[in-house]
């Protein structure tokens, strides 16, 4: 009787379960279709002439390769940012994937071996221990990603600060819109912040000098935030990756704090310091006159007789 009862729960719980939709693209079909989209939209930017028309004919050329039209693609794209879990896991493997072909073209290479030569320490240090790639899709759960960064004894007051990523963008209106805010957290509350706006699939780097009258305070924690709206039509795909966080010894104040330090003298040194005799009176002009040895001759010249001039009579 259990064994018969258990038989009838499972197969009510199939027959609620929900299925994906005939005209709703499976998730490897819908990664396939999303790499080709987006490399027809990267092509299109390196295109001469109209950009409009060239995104318009390279992306209609990749739909056609699945043999799917755009309203199946929108259609598609709203049931699997329904199910945003699942469909953030499709753009992490699109981003790996898109990743990887950059990677073998040496584009991607060369944008990691700016920061590649930076350790965990030192005057310049990268300073991100967090993950490599994050994807946002515009809905109020999965639209925002947030980090906080602690500062530790290697972290030096005055020390500057650069965040930077790469972004990819997908939408199926072209419309690329996002936001990231950059912010510096000091010991006595203070917050120096830095925002932009991220329109483009682009290595961004955002950069906070530290203020003159905060160049004294000891540093709590760095963070940063980005944002893309959420949307009431269409669809949009935000996937950022090679996150870095640069550190920046201040150089100028860490060679004058080295200037101010006290140079000991050393013990074998042979400069001496003239000692003044406390004892010694002052004399006075005569005094030192008598001192003096030198012997003065006096010439004695014998006056010459005056002459008077006669006036004439």
């Amino acid at each position: 009787m259990k064994h018969i009862c258990s038989l009838i729960c499972l197969a009510l719980f199939l027959a609620c379960a929900p299925n994906r939709p005939s005209n709703v693209l499976s998730e490897d079909d819908m990664e396939d279709v999303l790499v080709d989209y987006h490399l027809a939209l990267a092509m299109a930017e390196l295109q001469v002439g109209d950009l409009q028309a060239n995104r318009y004919i390279l992306t209609q050329a990749a739909l056609k390769k699945h043999d799917i039209t755009e309203a199946e693609l929108d259609t598609s794209l709203v049931y699997w940012c329904q199910n945003s879990e699942k469909f953030v896991k499709i753009c992490e493997r699109v981003s790996e994937r898109l990743n990887y072909m950059a990677e073998s073209q040496g584009v991607e290479r060369q944008e990691k071996n700016r920061y590649s030569y930076l350790a965990t320490e030192g005057d310049t240090a990268n300073v991100w221990n967090l993950r490599e790639g994050v994807v946002l899709i515009p809905n109020i759960v999965d639209n925002i990603y947030s980090f906080s960064i602690e500062a530790d004894s290697t972290y030096l007051p005055g020390d500057y600060f650069m965040w930077a990523f790469k972004t990819q963008f997908l939408s199926s209106d072209h419309y690329n819109e996002a936001y990231a805010l950059f912010t510096i957290h000091y010991e006595n509350d203070s917050i120096v912040g830095k925002s932009q706006r991220l329109g483009s699939n682009r290595q961004y780097e955002m950069k906070i000098n530290c203020p003159a009258k905060y160049r004294d305070v000891p540093i709590r924690n760095i963070s940063g935030t980005v944002y893309i709206p959420t949307r009431e039509r269409g669809f949009g795909i935000l996937a950022l990756n090679n996150f870095v966080l640069v550190r920046f010894h201040d150089l100028t104040r860490k060679n004058m704090n080295d200037e101010k330090k006290p140079e000991e003298a050393p013990a074998d040194s042979s400069l001496k310091l003239q000692q003044v005799d406390s004892t010694r009176v002052r004399q006075n002009p005569y005094d030192i006159r008598n001192e003096q040895n030198d012997e003065r001759k006096i010439r004695i010249v014998k006056d010459k007789p005056l002459r008077h001039n006669r006036r004439s009579k």
